[in-house]
């Protein structure tokens, strides 16, 4: 039993002892990205050590260099990268080994074979000039958060990201690989009375939202218009969004274009395959 002296001598030192500091949580600086000709977003990045303007093409499926830049960086490109466009039109592109992308903030990217091709014919008319694009297969193994209406991209801890996220539920993704499994996009799902119908999510995009025509009636959209319509979309734990479609007959089941993705803010995580979606206009 404690005498009433060594009782007050303990209660004394416990008194003295500091309480434990609560370290805040380091918020992530967001990256600014570039208004691409007011149709895309861009990212001025380092690319073995040489600084140039890039798309953001989350539906490339892999990066791409011009042929100029890809001289400019010391590459000789070989061999080929094969893949589909979305008309099933068949692409071999010779490639660059191990080309590492760094962020204006110093994050290196996942190093990859890049394809190289002459860009701007594949851009919208009186496109800027591009330096090549940036595709989701340099993200691999990240946590990121992309408001492309705000124009950001925010590189993501585990904790910043479940802080992030920590209010929304996540949406179901797949990925998508081509290219011999080089490539990467991610893909969504709708719900039809027919079963789920998977899009691509296409920062690279034009219009809003395109169908695939042998699906285009599951999914609530009219077949037989080959113009602009009206279309609801509705992506799985994401509210329904109205908005418009073209029905195209192509090798995808549809595709989500930028003029729906600025209305969200998607968060990724291509470690454990996760994804969130939240509404920002």
């Amino acid at each position: 039993m404690l005498t009433p002296l060594l009782s007050a001598v303990l209660l004394t030192a416990a008194a003295d002892v500091p309480a434990p500091q609560v370290v805040p949580m380091p918020t992530p600086k967001p990256i600014e990205l570039g208004d691409f000709g007011g149709r895309l977003r861009s990212v001025r990045l380092k690319v073995n050590g040489h600084e140039g303007v890039f798309t953001l093409d989350t539906g490339g499926g892999v990066s791409l260099l011009s042929p100029a830049f890809a001289k400019k960086i010391g590459c000789t490109p070989w061999a080929a990268l094969t893949g589909f466009r979305l008309d099933g039109q068949r692409l071999d592109l010779p490639r660059c080994e191990n080309v590492r992308f760094t962020l204006p903030d110093g994050t290196a990217l996942k190093p990859v074979a890049a394809g190289v091709i002459d860009l701007q014919p594949l851009l919208f008319k009186g496109a800027p000039q591009a330096d090549g694009s940036l595709a989701l297969d340099a993200f691999d193994g990240m946590q990121f958060s992309l408001d492309l209406g705000n124009g950001t991209l925010v590189i993501e801890s585990p904790d910043t990201l479940a802080a992030e996220t920590k209010n929304a539920k996540p949406t179901p993704m797949r990925r998508a690989r081509q290219a011999g499994g080089a490539a990467l996009g991610v893909m969504v799902p709708i719900q039809t009375t027919q079963g789920e119908l998977w899009m691509a999510l296409d920062s690279g995009g034009g219009p809003p939202v395109l169908v695939r025509d042998r699906v285009a009636k599951a999914a609530g959209a009219e077949p037989a218009n080959q113009e602009l319509q009206p279309f609801r979309l509705m992506v799985a734990n994401t509210p329904a969004l109205d908005t418009r479609a073209f029905v195209k007959d192509m090798i995808l089941d549809g595709v989500i274009g930028m003029p729906v993705l600025v209305r969200w803010k998607l968060s990724f995580d291509l470690a454990d395959d996760r994804l969130w979606i939240r509404p920002t206009r």
